[in-house]
């Protein structure tokens, strides 16, 4: 019966072995992309936490008035650079209501139980202003 048409059983096992290799080669590339995505997501947290010290800074410079790490609380003043800072699917905690005169303070965000830390130190002078470097 010539007339029939159909995959050889070799064609069928060929398809097959070329979706297991293509399959062998994907699947560690797409595995590591959660932790690159808590990464990526802890340097954003970061950049926030550095920009809000950076405006405050500013603040500094035009007004006067002096700043602090605060708290992730919410309930100290809006001179705080962690003031309020509940961000979703993140913790972030540092040492509560220090004075920013140049000190070093550890901060640590942790996402889905994998802890990141950045110190943060800035200075209330025109040439000091805050910085960041993260530990990760």
């Amino acid at each position: 019966m010539r007339g029939n048409k159909g995959f050889t059983l070799i064609e069928l096992v060929m398809v097959i072995v070329i979706l297991a290799i293509l399959a062998a080669v994907a699947i560690p590339r797409f595995v590591d992309l959660q932790s690159d995505a808590r990464l990526s997501t802890a340097k954003g947290i970061g950049g926030a936490i550095s920009g809000a010290a950076n405006i405050l800074h500013s603040q500094f410079l035009v007004r006067g008035t002096a700043y602090e790490l605060g708290t992730t609380a919410g309930h100290e003043s809006t001179t705080a650079v962690l003031y309020d800072a509940n961000i979703a699917g993140a913790t972030v905690t540092a040492a509560d209501n220090v004075t920013l005169a140049g000190n070093s303070v550890l901060i640590t965000i942790d996402i889905g139980g994998n802890p990141y830390t950045m110190t943060f130190t800035a200075g209330n002078t025109t040439l000091g202003g805050p910085r960041v470097k993260y530990n990760f």
